[in-house]
């Protein structure tokens, strides 16, 4: 008898936590929020990606993850489906990325557009619309230091190749002279401190040259405006010389040809009076008595009377 009790209320008991899971079951069902189904097609890993997951829309969470798997129709890829609420503005430049949930290891699936293509995002009939998932950052990061790590270990082959013993030497001997380059450059600098020292005034000099000359060129400037009226009185004395110039070249042209010309046959002229004065001189020397009476004639010869054969 006390076993059915036992019995009776084990099935009174299962019976209200059978009707429990039911209402509860239903009740979760009625609270469900409507929302549109999309699969996010992932060629990259989505480690950390859990169901229930949040879907967080540029930060605003819009649904969850409700399932998570290969795709059929390519193993490769990885089919993410989600469910999203009505107004979440799902366009064809939307797309999806994974990122961390602080520092749990898990991850969310963030919406996120480029806002150049607003158009709907076009669905397909007993299938919901795809979105295409773009690398995170840490995929990214992991990729570029992947790549990062092959260069360094290329740079390291290219410098163990460079690092022999011969190059060795030669940086040595590279070194050395730099260490002297360096010494010489510490002596160069020793010896031009006096002369970085005297600079200041130098440049002080070189200041006070400048100031004066400018106060020179402003009393050339000043001469110049002064000797313009001198120049304009040489250019008239200019135009004088050559009006003088001009004249003394037609002096010149009569002396040459009018004047000389005339001088030269007063010349002659004088030269034949003079001759025949000498010739009167002599004359008058050898017989003066001409002079009162005149020239003779010659004596007189053969024949003729007064003919001496002895002379006179």
């Amino acid at each position: 008898m006390e076993s059915r009790a036992h019995a009776l209320v084990a099935l009174i008991f299962l019976a209200v936590l059978g009707v429990g899971v039911a209402v509860v079951g239903l009740w979760m069902h009625r609270s469900e929020q409507p929302g549109i189904t999309f699969d996010v097609l992932s060629p990259y890993s989505v480690a950390g990606l859990t169901l229930q997951a949040p879907v967080r829309f540029k930060g605003v969470r819009v649904g969850d993850v409700i399932a998570i798997g290969l795709d059929p129709a390519n193993p490769r890829m990885i089919r993410v489906r989600i469910k999203v609420d009505r107004a979440t503005p799902i366009t064809r430049a939307t797309f999806a990325e994974l990122a961390p949930q602080g520092v749990t290891g898990l991850s969310y699936l963030s919406l996120t557009d480029h806002g150049t293509d607003f158009a709907p995002l076009p669905r397909m009939s007993g299938r919901p619309a795809e979105i295409p998932m773009h690398p995170s950052f840490f995929e990214v990061l992991s990729r570029k230091g992947e790549s990062l790590v092959n260069r360094s270990n290329e740079l390291a082959d290219r410098l163990n190749s460079l690092l022999t013993d011969k190059n060795r030497t030669h940086f040595a001997r590279t070194l050395t002279h730099v260490d002297q380059a360096t010494d010489q450059l510490v002596q160069m600098e020793t010896a031009l401190l006096p002369t970085i020292k005297a600079l200041p005034a130098m440049v002080a000099a070189t200041q006070s040259t400048m100031v004066a000359s400018h106060l020179l060129i402003a009393h050339l400037d000043a001469l110049t405006v002064a000797a313009q009226a001198p120049l304009a009185d040489t250019a008239e004395a200019a135009k004088s010389l050559r009006r003088l110039s001009v004249a003394g070249e037609r002096a010149v042209n009569t002396l040459n040809y009018d004047t000389l010309p005339q001088v030269n046959r007063l010349t002659q002229s004088l030269m034949t009076s003079s001759a025949a004065l000498a010739d009167l001189s002599h004359s008058l020397q050898r017989s003066p008595q001409s002079l009162l009476y005149g020239n003779q004639g010659p004596p007189p010869g053969p024949g003729e009377s007064g003919f001496s054969a002895g002379g006179n």
